[in-house]
């Protein structure tokens, strides 16, 4: 078995009331300065196969050792994907302006080293914000007032119910949800 998780493509769209693009593979990353998470997911006739998963980390430091780190392990796994895959789509989360610019800014560089590795191994890209992804797979917070931890929890319970699986890390959970997005139909 050379997939994390198969389930009935009919389970995911009848969970999602959504339906779900044939025969595509979606890579999700999940971008953050110190921990990015990614996930690959492909759909055949019958099943949504959720192929690997992945988590990038970097100590917290100075910026400059960060993306030279960062880099390395993002070019090692290109490498890899690229010998397995040929991705039809990929979802990078677009950064958000919460109230840091300095954080903001070392997001937004972090998404463009990712679509600048990964642009050549996909067909096409997509920044997404996090929030438009999470409505797009039909994630709703129990409470409003839902932020930080519990709402990561809460993301985390989602996916693995709409994917049947047991992720505990909410950088994976974050990658899955951008990689689903990409998998609904437009309509």
């Amino acid at each position: 078995m050379n997939h994390l998780k198969k389930i009935k493509i009919s389970t995911v769209e009848n969970k999602l009331n959504e339906p779900l693009i044939r025969g595509m593979i979606t890579i999700g990353f999940d971008v953050s300065m110190y921990s990015t998470g990614i996930a690959i997911l492909r759909t055949t006739d019958d099943y949504l196969i959720l192929e690997q998963v992945k988590v990038v980390t970097v100590p917290k430091g100075e910026l400059l050792d960060s993306v030279d780190l960062f880099l390395t392990q993002i070019k090692d796994f290109k490498n890899e994907v690229a010998q397995k895959h040929k991705i039809d789509l990929s979802i990078i989360e677009d950064c958000f302006f919460l109230k840091n610019v300095k954080t903001l800014k070392a997001l937004a560089r972090f998404g463009i080293l990712i679509y600048d590795k990964f642009r050549d191994v996909a067909e096409a890209t997509k920044f997404v914000l996090p929030t438009q992804a999470r409505r797009k797979v039909h994630f709703a917070k129990s409470d409003k007032k839902v932020k930080g931890e519990a709402l990561k929890k809460e993301i985390i319970e989602y996916v693995n119910y709409l994917l049947e699986t047991k992720i505990e890390s909410h950088d994976i959970a974050d990658a899955c949800v951008l990689g689903l997005c990409g998998l609904i139909k437009e309509i």
